[in-house]
């Protein structure tokens, strides 16, 4: 588990809260966020938090390395494997290799960008996914 800091920047519905997240390392390395100064992640809140309070968070770092393989890894997995579908689909159907082959990869590609959008609904409503407040450091 990793623990950051932020500060609380509003209280959203359904117990959870957002923090403002200077950049660190993990951010830079990642480079998703490049320009912002500040992140904005939504936390679960079990302690009822107010605006402008300081507090730390903790969030598994499985998340983040299932989250990294999820939205690179496993499109270019999904695309490779359409290619090779449609490879050994042209061959046993008489096509064109190549035209066949980019299709399916092609298709795979969008298959794997479904999957990707999929998993971030199905994240996004799952509360043990979330980070999580664990301690008000200090306040308005």
């Amino acid at each position: 588990m990793k623990i950051e800091e932020g500060t609380i920047i509003s209280i959203k519905e359904q117990g959870t809260a957002e923090i403002k997240v200077g950049r660190h390392s993990d951010c830079i390395a990642c480079g998703a966020c490049e320009g912002a100064e500040n992140i904005v992640v939504t936390a679960v809140d079990p302690l009822g938090v107010k605006v402008g309070q300081h507090v730390k968070f903790e969030f598994r770092d499985v998340n983040i390395v299932i989250g990294a393989f999820i939205c690179f890894v496993m499109p270019l997995l999904v695309c490779a494997a359409g290619a090779f579908a449609g490879h050994f689909l042209a061959l046993a159907q008489g096509f064109d290799t190549v035209q066949t082959a980019v299709i399916g990869g092609i298709i795979g590609f969008l298959i794997g960008a479904v999957g990707v959008k999929l998993f971030d609904r199905s994240l996004s409503k799952d509360i043990n996914s979330k980070p999580k407040i664990i301690e008000i450091c200090s306040g308005n």
